[in-house]
C-alpha cells in the first residue's frame, strides 16, 4: 500500500515537471515572436533601431518588475487560474498583432504581454519546489534550465521559417497564439493537483532541509551579488539575441530569413548551458567562482567579435554563440539552481521572481541601449557597451571573493 502511494506520488511529480517545462517552453513563442522579427518589423513599419527595440524593452522591463512582484505574492493566490489567464492574455495580444495594428500601439501591447508572462516563472518554480522530492531537485533544475533556451530555439526557428517569405512573417504571431491557448488549457487541467504534498512524502532528512532559517547579512549580500550577475548575464544574451539578425543583415547583407535562421545557433547551443552549469558547480561548488570564470570567457569572446566585425559573418556567429553560452551558464545558476537549491532560507517563488526578474531587467537595458547606441555609434559602440557590462561583473565577483576570503581567514 505504501509502495503504491509513493509510486503514484512520483508519477505525479514527473507529470507536473513535464507540464511546467512545456508551459514555460512554449510561452517563449509569445515572447520572442516580436524579437526574432525585429529586422522585418523595421522594414515593414520604416522605423530605426531605437523605435524597433522599444516594444521589446518595455516587455522585458514589465516582465522583470512583474516577476519581482509576483515572486512576493505568488504563494498567496490561485496559481491554476492566474497562470492560465496570463497565458490567454499573451495569446490574445499575439493574435491582435497577427491581424494587424498600427506600430504606435505595439509597444503598449508588448508592455501588457510582459506583465502577463511575468506570472509564469516564479509560480512554476514554486510549484516544483513544493511538489518535487528533494532528491529529484537537481534533475528538476537541469530540466527547467532547458525550458527557456529550448523555447527560444523553437520560437526563433518558427520565425525563421515564416521569414523565408517576408509577406507572411506575421504568421509567427498566430503560431504563438495557438501554442499559448493550448498551454493555458493544459495548465488549467493539470495544475489543480499542484498543491503542497503531505509531509510524509518527504524523508526525514529531506524534511529538515525544508526548515526555514533566519536570513543573515551574508545571505542578503550574496543574493544582491546573484541579482547583479543575473542582470549582467542576461543583458548580454538578451541584447545579442535581439540584435544578431540586424548585425548579420546590416554588416554582411544577408537576407532576413537567413539572418534569423543563423541566430537560431544562439539558443540552440545555449541549451547545453544547464548541463555545463550543473557539471561545473558539482566540481567547483561555488556559484561565484563559476560565474567569474564565465565572465572572463565572455569578455574575451565579445572583444574578439569586435575585431571580427569587418571580416566574415561565420566567425562572428561562432564567437557570439560561445559568449551567449558562457553568460547563459551564469544565468542558469542564478535563476534556476539558486531558487531550487537554496535550502529553505527563502521562498523559492520569491527567489525565482527576484533573480529572473533581474535577468529580464538586464535584457530591457541592453535591448533599448544597444539599439540607441547603434543609431549613434554603430555596432562598434554596441560591443564596447557589452564589454563594459561584462567587465563590471568580473570586477564585482573578484571583489566579493577577496572579501569572502579575508572574512574566512579571520574566522
Amino acid at each position: 500500500m505504501e509502495d503504491s502511494y509513493f509510486k503514484e506520488k512520483k508519477s505525479r511529480q514527473y507529470l507536473l515537471l513535464i507540464v511546467c517545462w512545456l508551459v514555460y517552453s512554449f510561452a517563449q513563442l509569445g515572447r520572442y515572436s516580436y524579437n526574432a522579427n525585429t529586422t522585418l518589423i523595421m522594414d515593414k513599419f520604416a522605423v530605426d533601431h531605437t523605435a524597433a527595440g522599444l516594444p521589446a524593452t518595455l516587455f522585458f522591463f514589465a516582465y522583470g518588475i512583474g516577476q519581482i512582484v509576483v515572486g512576493i505574492v505568488c504563494s498567496k493566490y490561485n496559481r491554476q487560474i492566474v497562470v492560465s489567464l496570463a497565458l490567454c492574455i499573451s495569446a490574445v495580444i499575439n493574435l491582435i498583432i497577427f491581424f494587424g495594428i498600427d506600430f504606435i500601439y505595439v509597444k503598449y501591447l508588448w508592455l501588457l504581454n510582459g506583465f502577463a508572462q511575468a506570472n509564469l516563472w516564479p509560480v512554476v518554480l514554486l510549484v516544483l519546489r513544493e511538489n518535487i522530492l528533494a532528491e529529484k531537485m537537481p534533475l528538476a533544475a537541469i530540466i527547467m534550465s532547458t525550458a527557456s533556451t529550448g523555447g527560444r530555439f523553437v520560437a526563433t526557428g518558427v520565425c525563421a521559417v515564416f521569414a523565408i517569405d517576408t509577406s507572411i512573417f506575421t504568421y509567427s504571431f498566430l503560431a504563438a497564439a495557438i501554442a499559448l491557448f493550448l498551454m493555458a488549457v493544459i495548465w488549467f487541467v493539470t495544475a489543480k493537483n499542484a498543491k503542497k504534498p503531505e509531509i510524509k512524502l518527504f524523508h526525514k532528512k529531506e524534511k529538515t532541509t525544508q526548515t526555514k532559517k533566519p536570513i543573515d547579512g551574508k545571505t542578503i549580500f550574496l543574493l544582491l551579488l546573484f541579482a547583479e550577475f543575473s542582470l549582467a548575464s542576461y543583458a548580454v544574451t538578451g541584447g545579442l539575441q535581439q540584435w544578431v539578425p540586424a548585425i548579420l543583415k546590416e554588416n554582411f547583407a544577408l537576407p532576413d530569413w537567413f539572418a534569423i535562421f543563423m541566430s537560431v545557433m544562439l539558443p540552440l547551443f545555449m541549451m547545453a548551458a544547464s548541463f555545463i552549469a550543473s557539471f561545473l558547480f558539482k566540481r567547483i561548488k561555488d556559484y561565484v567562482v563559476v560565474s567569474l570564470i564565465m565572465f572572463v570567457i565572455g569578455l574575451c569572446l565579445i572583444g574578439l567579435t569586435l575585431r571580427l566585425l569587418d571580416v566574415h559573418w561565420l566567425p562572428i556567429i561562432i564567437t557570439l554563440t560561445l559568449a551567449c553560452l558562457a553568460m547563459s551558464i551564469v544565468s542558469h545558476l542564478t535563476s534556476v539552481h539558486v531558487p531550487l537549491m537554496f535550502e529553505g532560507k527563502i521562498n523559492a517563488g520569491f527567489l525565482a521572481g527576484l533573480l529572473n526578474g533581474c535577468c529580464y531587467l538586464g535584457t530591457a537595458l541592453s535591448t533599448y541601449g544597444l539599439g540607441s547606441i547603434v543609431d549613434v555609434s554603430g555596432w562598434v559602440g554596441a560591443f564596447v557597451f557589452l564589454m563594459a557590462i561584462t567587465g563590471i561583473s568580473l570586477v564585482v565577483s573578484i571583489i566579493y571573493l577577496i572579501i569572502h576570503k579575508a572574512r574566512m581567514t579571520k574566522e
